[in-house]
């Protein structure tokens, strides 16, 4: 029996040889030894009891030794790096910059080499192996890109013109389309741009819609529009005789005249009519994408924000002729910005904005790729540089409309489908006859030459009088306003004849009548809404639209019992 239980506390023969006892296992083998009948062998029992306990109070103190062991060498161990991925040069190696310090180093087999993109953060070790891939940064530096280069590379800085540096494309980035003017956030090592952000104030904020706008909606500018015909779609729809001739193509061309007189109306009416002619001539299709621009929009108080400004509209211009776009830059009060450098308030702007402007002109070859136009009520004040030869070829003066133009006009917004008052009403079935025949005879007033309709006085140097009638100032603003005034009167008026039924007053209509165009007409002048309140003398060159050289005195005509104008003689 003992035997037995000698073969049983020695285990299982191995053929590797004798395994090692534990303490408790030795002790058993010696009371195994000791016969059973020894008085001593109950006391072993006893003391194995004990043996047993303390060694697991043992095992449990070196289990605690352990994990205090591993404690400690966590929190004395060095923190491991964060680096950025560049590339993979050559097979198990990774091409990372951490801390601004370039560094080819190897890769933690668990790692998925081909899995890491350009850009990402990568956890580094105190060995500089790559150990874990912690995706892409989600915060960092964001700045503006001045330069695209290549296909990979782009040249950003700050927007006063600090500092300038040459980023990488993320692997996010390599397939999106990037310009000038964007905003990247890039990896906190200004090496890779991670994310392209979208601006608070869009680029597309000069975008203006272009409505169907055909040559015959623009009325009483016949010499203005066969001169823009002549500059722009010749050159564009007969480009094979233009260069047969070698005949230079001009690049922009300035409208210029008094408030009012539809300069922005012809920009858009350009932009479609040009737009069109191309869609017929090469059978492709062709939109226009009209830029219109304000010139106190470009104007900013921080150094280089103006021209930063004018260099992101052009190259948005450029960009959207590479897209297939036809783009107008339509550039209103262009005196504001391209004014003389030494004659402004703006003085100190100006004498950058404006060289920026004729350098972003000079890099346009020709109509081809933008179509330039500028607009202003002074062009006497805008910068000789810009309007010279090769720039702005090309000066249209857009006059106050005649007679023969005022009725044009007139007959744009006094449509067929318009109610009109009394036997014009009855006329159904020769209805635009008899508007023209009420259009004349509210012209035969306005354009009158008597005493209620003077409005100015103008004294010349050589000392002679001039008298400015209602209709010398008359513009297709005013007309149109004029049109609205009378409409106004026709609504009042059904609304009154009607009591407050609603349905009755659609049923029982009061038109529009010679009487609302007269009384309007009138009112458009007293109430001067349309003039300068003020007696700043430039102001009223700006509307009288005479040579400011041969003006000394301008006194607005005053007559009893109307209503006086704002404003008193203007002596110069």
């Amino acid at each position: 029996m003992e035997d037995e239980r000698s073969k049983e506390f020695a285990g299982p023969e191995e053929d590797s040889g004798p395994r090692e006892l534990n303490l408790l296992e030795a002790f058993d083998l010696l009371v195994a030894s000791i016969p059973p009948e020894n008085r001593h062998r109950r006391e072993l029992y006893v003391m194995r009891s004990q043996i047993e306990a303390q060694e697991e109070t043992i095992g449990e103190a070196r289990h605690m030794i352990e994990k205090l062991e591993e404690v400690i060498k966590k929190v004395t161990s060095p923190a491991n790096r964060i680096g950025t991925y560049l590339s993979n040069p050559a097979k198990n190696t990774a091409h990372i910059v951490v801390g601004g310090a370039d560094y080819y180093c190897n890769v933690d087999p668990r790692i998925s080499l081909a899995k890491l993109k350009k850009g990402t953060r990568v956890l580094v070790n105190e060995a500089y192996v790559i150990v874990g891939d912690l995706g892409f940064e989600t915060a960092g530096p964001v700045t503006k890109i001045t330069e695209v280069i290549g296909d990979d590379r782009l040249r950003v800085g700050s927007e006063h013109g600090l500092q300038s540096l040459i980023l990488q494309r993320s692997a996010e980035l390599m397939k999106l389309s990037l310009k000038s003017g964007d905003e990247v956030r890039v990896d906190p090592n200004y090496r890779v741009a991670l994310e392209v952000l979208s601006q608070p104030e869009s680029r597309e904020h000069y975008l203006d819609e272009v409505p169907e706008l055909p040559w015959s909606k623009v009325g009483g500018q016949d010499k203005a529009l066969q001169a823009i015909k002549d500059a722009i779609e010749l050159p564009l729809i007969h480009a094979e005789l233009f260069e047969k001739f070698q005949h230079a193509t001009p690049k922009g061309f300035l409208l210029y005249g008094p408030p009012g007189c539809g300069k922005t109306l012809i920009g858009k009416a350009t932009a479609y009519n040009l737009t069109k002619k191309l869609r017929e001539k090469c059978g492709e299709e062709m939109k226009e994408y009209f830029m219109h621009v304000k010139g106190p929009e470009i104007l900013n108080m921080w150094v280089g924000e103006s021209e930063r400004i004018v260099r992101e509209i052009f190259a948005t211009a450029r960009e959207k002729r590479r897209e297939g776009f036809l783009p107008f830059l339509f550039i209103d009060e262009a005196e504001s910005i391209l004014g003389t450098r030494r004659a402004s308030r703006y003085s100190n702007i100006l004498s950058t904005l404006v060289p920026m402007f004729c350098s972003e002109m000079d890099g346009i070859d020709s109509l081809h790729d933008v179509v330039i136009i500028l607009a202003s009520n002074r062009a006497d004040l805008i910068d000789p540089a810009i309007l010279r030869p090769g720039r702005i070829d090309r000066k249209i003066k857009v006059n106050r409309p005649n007679r023969e133009g005022a009725r044009e006009i007139y007959r744009i917004y006094l449509t067929n489908d318009l109610p009109y008052d009394g036997a014009l009403a009855k006329e159904a079935g020769n209805l635009g006859a008899a508007i023209d025949q009420l259009i004349e005879r509210v012209l035969e007033g306005q354009f009158a030459r008597r005493e209620e309709n003077k409005f100015l006085e103008i004294t010349l140097r050589s000392g002679r009088k001039e008298i400015l009638y209602r209709s010398d100032l008359l513009s297709g603003a005013i007309i149109a306003s004029i049109v609205e005034r009378a409409k106004a009167m026709a609504i009042k008026r059904t609304i009154a004849n009607s009591g407050a039924g609603v349905a009755d007053a659609v049923q029982n209509i009061a038109g529009i009548s010679e009487s609302d165009l007269q009384q309007a007409f009138v009112a458009e002048f007293n109430e001067n809404d349309i003039f300068p309140p003020t007696d700043i003398t430039e102001d009223w060159f700006k509307l009288i639209d005479f040579d400011p050289e041969n003006v000394v005195k301008i006194s607005p005509v005053r007559r009893d019992g109307q209503t006086k104008l704002p404003v008193r003689g203007v002596v110069i």
